[in-house]
């Protein structure tokens, strides 16, 4: 029985297929893969790391490592420029609390257009620090906030409805906000419609919200927008719904990476991304239990869509299938984890069918 499966397909740069399937759970005796397969096939592990808030990239540090090999006596003899490097991986609240008062010099520093605060909150913050310090930053450095990420689950409704968020934040780029009421969502996205920046949102709503359509209205609405991550309930949560109609020419946006990180039915799905068009990283979670009306959706092109991701429960091989065939596009990297007992799976020949298929239509359509 095949508990668990990740497969990922890629095209490389010369246009072959390599196919890397990775088999997690447990196999049944007859669960080998079939080494008629022509293309390789291989287990491997994948280790995913994300360059985080506070780790500096390797050609910076080799630039401060740089920097330090000058005899430095005194922190007054270090650069601006070494300043905005540091400044670039620090909560911005904590900048202003530590260098406001200094002197002169880091009063300019402070004050230049060059440094951009990256605002966040975290469950270790105190809030009513927090809220001081975001007061000042908002009151004389407005113009240079990039990003505002409030990722703590007490007090998050009562700080985001303080949020006077207007076009005035002219280069703020990235909002995050975790375990937000959806009322208080409700009045925070027309303020947001204002922000001539707004690129990256990150939005949680944890299991207070079953009805998604409005939410998924709201952030259509939002021109700026490229990439999305929308939370919301558990990936068994049923009770998720999205009733959306297609889109119009006139309603498609710009998002390009698109996470949809809530249970969503295959029906779901296809509304959803008819409002954009120019996705090119699409993840979503397929809702169990759903029933499949493949007949009542047609066929859609998405030209730059390169990477997909699927994971979900009870999702038979047939049923992956029929929904590939629906979306044109020119796929490098496509991944499924499912938990269904489909043996199908296994199928070598099938595997080989399928990426045949997929490599001619492809040819076909360039």
């Amino acid at each position: 029985m095949l508990a668990t499966k990740l497969f990922e397909i890629t095209h490389d740069s010369a246009g072959c297929i390599d196919s890397y399937i990775s088999y997690c759970g447990v196999l049944s005796a007859s669960g080998y893969v079939d080494n008629r397969l022509r293309y390789k096939f291989r287990y491997m592990e994948q280790i995913k790391r994300k360059l985080s808030f506070n780790q500096l990239s390797e050609d910076k540090t080799k630039k401060l490592r740089n920097k330090f090999n000058r005899s430095i006596t005194s922190i007054e003899n270090l650069s601006n420029e070494f300043f905005y490097e540091i400044f670039d991986y620090l909560n911005g609240c904590e900048i202003y609390q530590t260098f406001s008062n200094l002197n002169h010099r880091f009063q300019q520093l402070l004050n230049s257009s060059l440094l951009r605060f990256k605002i966040n909150l975290h469950h270790s913050s105190s809030v009513d620090i927090f809220m001081n310090n975001y007061k000042q930053i908002t009151l004389l450095h407005k113009d240079q906030i990039f990003s505002i990420h409030l990722t703590l689950s007490t007090h998050i409704n009562q700080i985001i409805s303080s949020l006077n968020i207007d076009s005035s934040f002219n280069r703020l780029e990235s909002l995050v906000f975790s375990s937000i009421e959806p009322n208080i969502l409700t009045l925070l996205f027309p303020k947001l419609i204002r922000l001539p920046c707004l690129f990256s949102l990150t939005i949680d709503t944890r299991q207070t919200l079953k009805d998604l359509s409005n939410i998924y209205e709201f952030i259509f609405d939002l021109p700026k927008l490229k990439y999305v991550k929308f939370s919301a309930g558990v990936p068994e949560d049923i009770n998720v719904t999205v009733s959306l109609p297609i889109a119009t020419n006139k309603q498609v946006n710009a998002i390009k990476y698109l996470f949809i990180d809530h249970p969503c039915a295959f029906n779901e799905l296809f509304t959803i991304i008819s409002y954009t068009p120019e996705i090119c990283h699409l993840y979503f979670i397929h809702k169990k239990g759903s029933t499949l009306k493949f007949e009542n959706i047609f066929p859609i092109t998405l030209s730059n869509l390169t990477h997909l991701s699927i994971y979900g429960d009870e999702i038979t091989f047939d049923e992956f299938q029929i929904f590939i065939t629906k979306i044109y596009s020119k796929l490098n990297v496509l991944s499924v984890t499912s938990l269904s007992n489909d043996m199908t799976y296994l199928d070598a020949d099938r595997w080989e069918e399928f990426i045949l298929n997929r490599r001619n239509e492809e040819l076909i359509s360039c």
